[in-house]
């Protein structure tokens, strides 16, 4: 991913990324993204756009607190020191550059912005690079806007990343009313302090990014006849779109065909084969169910009802 974002420095004057969505439209997210998507997470150095930088472990969190948007956002824990993870914003315009993100840290966190644009007065091979520091304040949602940003302006020579030209601090808006309008992109990086922090509401190109929950799908094995009075094995499993089994907890849920659902103990482990498994002792027509709890990357859900029918009991089993 880094790569994709170096390289597409030296093509900053082709840069015609699709936008995160139509504009207006809200598109759910549950992880990064990719590079395709026209607007992604990913990382960069701190005190320049290419000083070394490590990627970031990423999670999918409840809040915290109230989400921007939805119920989740997306946690990202710094590798240390020295490294800004955030999101990739292309755009078409600088003067009009709607790039932002909402972003919530516990503790604080510090950060930088990067901007990169080709404007009328850029010579060819060289483009215009903004830095400016961020800062996030302890609790709480903070919105950071790259159209409220001052940024310190260099012209740099794209094949050799030598600085060529130097247009001090302006925003967006007023750097484009100065060296003229142009396309080209916005990172937002947090975390240079190594606090881990959490984004939502990721603004750009007339769209915007919420991170909600990954899909699951749970379902229910059981043998659908036994005999009365006899015990049966109920296993249950949870798995993603990709048909990867996810060892969520599953709770045994039954009831009379009709009647209403009645839980049968705590939620169970899976076992290491990724499966939950119980035993239940049939003595009439019965139907069984998981329910999948909410967790922090997961909404809540149930596995459709299988109808477990007792037969007549075996010889021997009447008790005589």
């Amino acid at each position: 991913m880094r790569t994709l974002l170096t390289n597409a420095v030296a093509a900053v004057t082709v840069l015609a990324l699709a936008p995160a969505a139509s504009a207006g439209d809200t598109l759910t997210r549950s992880g990064p993204g990719t590079a395709g998507d026209g607007a992604f997470i990913t990382y960069v150095g701190c005190e320049s756009f290419r000083a070394p930088a490590a990627a970031p472990q990423t999670r999918l969190n409840l809040g915290p607190g109230v989400a921007p948007l939805g119920k989740r956002s997306l946690g990202l824990v710094p590798a240390g020191p020295g490294s800004a993870s955030g999101p990739f914003l292309g755009f078409s315009s600088l003067s009009e550059v709607d790039a932002a993100v909402s972003v919530s840290s516990g503790t604080g966190t510090s950060g930088v912005s990067y901007a990169w644009v080709v404007t009328p007065d850029a010579l060819p091979g060289t483009a215009w690079h903004g830095r400016a520091s961020l800062t996030v304040p302890a609790a709480g949602w903070h919105q950071v806007r790259a159209a409220e940003v001052s940024y310190e302006w260099t012209l740099v020579e794209l094949s050799t990343h030598h600085q060529v030209g130097r247009a001090g601090s302006a925003t967006p808006a007023e750097f484009a009313a100065s060296h003229g309008d142009g396309p080209g992109y916005v990172v937002h990086g947090f975390g240079c302090d190594g606090q881990g922090f959490n984004i939502d509401a990721v603004h750009g190109a007339g769209g915007t990014l919420d991170f909600e929950g990954v899909p699951l799908t749970t379902t229910t094995e059981v043998s659908g006849k036994v005999p009365e009075g006899e015990t049966v094995v109920v296993s249950g499993s949870s798995r993603d779109a990709g048909g990867r089994l996810t060892g969520d907890p599953l709770v045994l849920e039954t009831r009379s065909p009709g009647g209403a659902w009645q839980r049968v103990g705590e939620p169970r482990l899976a076992d290491e084969d990724g499966r939950t498994r119980a035993e239940l002792v049939v003595t009439g027509p019965t139907e069984v169910r998981w329910h999948r709890p909410e967790t922090q990357y997961a909404d809540e859900g149930w596995s459709d009802p299988v109808l477990v029918e007792p037969t007549a009991p075996g010889p021997g089993a009447t008790g005589q």
